[in-house]
């Protein structure tokens, strides 16, 4: 799932757990959501303490996952 979806179908206790994990800040994961930009470090940790939720392509390139209207 990408950012945006992971955003909004988890918890907010989840969300900071997981950027916790990933030595990242809500704050800074809002900015990935709303289409900022993310180097492959940062995806890779946020996959990684997503279990996977999350894939590193989803977050590097979230336009090719979300749905169109």
């Amino acid at each position: 799932m990408t950012p945006k979806q992971f955003y909004y179908s988890v918890s907010r206790a989840d969300l900071i757990s997981v950027c916790k994990a990933a030595k990242t800040n809500l704050a800074n994961f809002k900015q990935i959501v709303a289409g900022g930009s993310v180097g492959r470090d940062l995806a890779q940790r946020l996959t990684l303490s997503s279990g996977g939720r999350m894939t590193e392509l989803e977050i590097l390139y979230p336009e090719r996952y979300e749905e169109r209207p």
